[in-house]
């Protein structure tokens, strides 16, 4: 089972296989905020054409923050190398991804060499592209690439499935229907086409966690046609339940993440509904099954909402959510000790049809800030954090 602890570094990469998408609380806290805000006029980095996926990690290992952006009309990943203070170096070259329409992707060490990788879903043409680092911000030339294992390849997490301590990939395939496991070699290959599961209708997204307690990797999907929540238990060896577990969610679910968000030391999902403009909360019961509510639910007032990223961002110990609007909105939904939601504040990206979304600390002030990739302004905006 892989670890989540956050970590003061606020990289989303770690030693340990993990989604980044899984967050715990650290015995470290942040500085209490008695107000909190973001600067209001935010820092802008060009990137390429439609940039979609955005991850953090230190690329070229010195210590500070670095952001890669997917561009989907691209084909291509940009780095953005930071400095330690907020602000960024783009490289003068973006890494092709040997694949058509890069929508999301993730970072990892997979051939054990000590530099970041990155494994990225290639929506257009049905693959998916490993590109190792080399460790200081560039990648190697060579790409290895690999079928998706279906149709429309959409979301991608890097996860540890069958228990060997080598890292797998989970990809949900739009098209097709199906999610894919494709289980690590630990050089940086991975196990030919994969095994799949039906999940729904136009499976779009994918978080992991351990949802019933027994150690092994589970996986919530949500299907955006069929207005699904799909949880698939693992059972340790690479495989999942043949019961799969169904909930309702509200129109067009697009984005699903995961992280305790009433402090029971059991997960929770969130889920982000497109159409309906809402977010919906559901509560872990630690043995594989959720419950949600009418008041578990919230209102956006903003059409499609596209990525979630979590975080405690003031300071209390409670885990808060930023969400990327299309709008070019980011609305901040600050949590209660409870699990419930409130004090939403909204904020301007400086763009417009705003995709992923990364919280971490830029400057090294122990406060996270915000970058939102402006997916039809082809920029990468960076929003630091106010705390007093």
């Amino acid at each position: 089972m892989f670890s989540a602890q956050v970590k003061r570094s606020w990289l989303q990469i770690q030693t340990t296989i993990m989604d980044a998408s899984v967050l715990t609380f650290s015995n470290e806290s942040l500085p209490v905020c008695s107000t909190y805000n973001f600067q209001q006029l935010p820092k802008l980095y060009t990137t390429g054409a439609l940039p979609l996926g955005m991850i953090s990690a230190d690329f070229n290992k010195d210590g500070h923050v670095d952001l890669a952006i997917g561009n989907y009309y691209g084909n291509s990943i940009s780095i953005l190398l930071g400095i330690g203070n907020g602000s960024f170096q783009l490289l003068a070259t973006s890494f092709p991804t040997n694949g058509s329409h890069p929508y999301q992707f993730v970072a990892h060490d997979f051939n054990n060499d000590g530099n970041v990788d990155l494994a990225v879903c290639n929506e257009g043409s049905n693959t998916i592209s490993i590109l190792l680092g080399l460790g200081n911000g560039a990648f190697q030339l060579s790409v290895i690439t690999f079928n998706s294992g279906g149709s429309l390849p959409s979301s991608i997490i890097v996860v540890d499935v069958n228990n060997d301590y080598k890292a797998d990939l989970v990809v949900t395939n739009t098209g097709s229907y199906t999610i894919t496991i494709l289980l690590g070699f630990g050089n940086g290959t991975f196990q030919g086409s994969g095994t799949s599961y039906a999940a729904g209708t136009s499976p779009t997204s994918i978080t992991s966690g351990d949802f019933n307690s027994d150690g092994n990797v589970d996986l919530a999907v949500v299907s955006r046609n069929s207005n699904q929540l799909l949880i698939f238990l693992g059972v340790g060896n690479g495989t999942f339940q043949a019961n799969v577990t169904s909930y309702t969610t509200g129109s067009f679910p697009y984005v699903v993440r995961t992280a305790d968000f009433n402090g029971d030391s059991k997960l929770d999902l969130v889920v982000a509904n497109a159409y309906s403009n809402t977010i919906s909360i559901f509560t872990g019961s630690g043995v594989g099954t959720f419950v949600t509510s009418a008041s578990a639910t919230y209102t956006t007032g903003i059409a499609y909402s596209f990525d979630i990223a979590i975080q405690d961002l003031n300071g209390d110990l409670i885990m808060d959510l930023a969400i990327s609007n299309k709008n070019g909105n980011v609305s901040v939904y600050f949590g209660y000790q409870n699990g419930t939601f409130g004090g939403i504040q909204s904020y301007s990206s400086a763009g417009q049809g705003l995709t992923g979304i990364v919280i971490t600390d830029f400057n090294e002030d122990g406060r996270p800030d915000l970058a939102i990739a402006n997916g039809n302004s082809n920029t990468v905006a960076i929003i630091l954090a106010l705390c007093t």
